[in-house]
């Protein structure tokens, strides 16, 4: 049986690993306490991967959320990007992830 996550399970998964995630004292550099080595992996056959960046204006202000949407040969299938007001930088992480989730949601990717 192949179990397909709910949207809703999903974003629960997606919330639970920004919580895991917090500041250093003064904020000079973030920590993420469930951190592994970063390097993009191949999703399964039938899924695709989300990938999202954000960055915050100098004067912290703004934010700019993005993403790309690939598949498991590594191709591009479409990306998205959009400006947000500034927040707590995991709680932007989030929402780029969130964007990027309801995108692909919306585009039959499920």
């Amino acid at each position: 049986m192949n179990h397909q996550p709910a949207f809703h399970e999903l974003i629960a998964s997606a919330l639970a690993w920004t919580k895991s995630c917090g500041y250093s004292a003064k904020m000079v550099h973030l920590a993420c306490y469930s951190k592994t080595e970063q390097k993009w992996q191949r999703p399964d056959s039938g899924w695709v991967k989300i990938n999202i960046d954000v960055s915050v204006s100098k004067n912290n202000t703004k934010a700019a959320i993005g993403g790309v949407l690939q598949n498991l040969d590594w191709e591009w299938l479409m990306g998205f990007n959009m400006v947000t007001e500034m927040d707590e930088i995991f709680r932007i992480e989030a929402q780029a992830i969130v964007e990027g989730m309801k995108i692909a949601w919306l585009k039959g990717y499920k």
